[in-house]
């Protein structure tokens, strides 16, 4: 099935304002439908591939990534503001990696983006292994950033510990609990294109300039299967929007090929299984 641009934004909105539910709807009816706003519902952004677990089904890859890097955040914020300057609204942006608080630079892309009005939220993801520092707390605390935190079985101790954490600092968080992994397999190619069963589809990626279907695809051409499916977001901003629906219709899905995706052909797994 394909995805649907306004559903999408929707979904994201409606998770970010308290305002009625029908105000929302009309809102981005107007924006999209009448308005014509370019309207991102939401988008990974890789600020590392650095990561200090080494899960097994990593669905991003990251440990068989030879040259692991941190993203400078004067690249980052280039690309944003690249991005934006094509875009009216992005409803959900989120930090991505890797493990995101092992980032040198984590303040200035949490105040930078902070302050940036056509992004609604912002969520920053991590293992739940690692105590901010004092400094990122408090910059935490005062953002409209969420800590979003993946609890693995393996893991529980030290993720209680960073939600006491955070709950003393007065951080905005949310625990993914009971979560469901799945095998996507080997890069190699399968009888079928997973675009159209796969729920990650929704989770468009940005890594270094170009927006690909996901954080999967986005990694496999970092590991030197150049399926040429991502987006530059260099692109005239006609041209862009263009090929952005064009992304959630399935044009850019290549990769699909070489991946079983959170699709049944993906044998579920324990989340968080370290290699040995």
């Amino acid at each position: 099935m394909k995805l649907n641009v306004y559903n999408e934004c929707l979904h994201y909105y409606l998770k970010t304002t308290e305002k009625s539910g029908l105000f929302r709807k009309i809102s981005v009816f107007t924006r999209q439908k009448v308005l014509k706003k370019f309207e991102i519902p939401y988008l990974e952004v890789f600020i590392t591939t650095k990561c200090n677990l080494h899960c097994k089904h990593c669905s991003s890859l990251i440990p068989y990534i030879e040259n692991q890097e941190h993203v400078a955040f004067s690249e980052f914020k280039n690309n944003i503001e690249t991005l934006l300057s094509k875009i009216d609204r992005l409803y959900r942006l989120k930090l991505h990696g890797g493990e995101v608080f092992l980032h040198p630079e984590l303040g200035k892309f949490i105040t930078y983006l902070d302050n940036l009005k056509k992004i609604k939220s912002i969520r920053l993801a991590t293992n739940g292994t690692i105590l901010p520092s004092e400094k990122i707390l408090k910059l935490l605390s005062d953002s409209k950033v969420i800590v979003q935190i993946s609890d693995y079985p393996i893991l529980t101790q030290k993720v209680e510990k960073l939600v006491e954490t955070l709950k003393s600092y007065g951080v905005k968080y949310v625990q993914l609990k009971g979560q469901k992994w799945k095998d996507m397999g080997e890069i190699k190619k399968r009888k079928t294109n997973q675009f159209e069963d796969c729920s990650i589809k929704r989770c468009t990626s940005l890594y270094h300039g170009k927006i690909h279907i996901c954080s999967r695809a986005a990694m496999m051409e970092k590991l030197g299967c150049h399926f040429y499916d991502g987006i530059d977001i260099n692109l005239n901003k006609n041209f862009l929007r263009k090929e952005f629906f064009n992304l959630y219709e399935g044009v850019h899905c290549k990769a699909c090929w070489y991946c079983n995706g959170d699709t049944k052909l993906a044998k579920e797994i324990p989340a968080g299984e370290q290699l040995s």
